[in-house]
């Protein structure tokens, strides 16, 4: 009986346990698409996060924008191990825009924005980006 409880726990530790995001596939991906990768962090019980995905990211006309030039990962900290080049997020909720090729940061929205600047910025990122390639 102890064995089957033990196993039902660690079965339900490993599910409850950070959840793995494969970062070479999300690139590879990005990369066929001719896209750069976008990743939301957010916080457990941020405001900003909870109303920045309910004014931005759920709504269906700017996810078909950001869609357009992203592929667009939305992740808890903590919860999933984040690309090796972002190092360390202070601030939430955090947009990084990364290149696909390298996973480098290009740049990074700190901060809630109003759904307008926010994806006029995305374009701007996204249309410089084209240039320099």
């Amino acid at each position: 009986m102890f064995n089957k409880i033990m196993f039902l726990l660690v079965t339900i530790g490993v599910f409850c346990s950070a959840q793995a995001v494969d970062w070479t596939k999300v690139s590879q991906e990005a990369i066929k698409q001719n896209k750069l990768i976008l990743v939301s962090v957010e916080r457990e019980g941020c405001h900003y996060c909870e109303k920045m995905n309910k004014e931005v990211f759920k709504v269906k006309t700017n996810k078909t924008k950001i869609s357009k030039d992203y592929v667009h990962m939305i992740v808890k900290i903590n919860e999933v191990e984040l690309p090796k080049s972002i190092k360390e997020v202070k601030y939430f909720p955090s947009n990084y825009i990364l290149n696909p090729k390298d996973m480098s940061v290009v740049d990074q929205l700190v901060g809630y924005m109003k759904p307008d600047d926010f994806l006029s910025l995305l374009k701007v990122e996204y249309d410089e980006e084209e240039k320099n390639n």
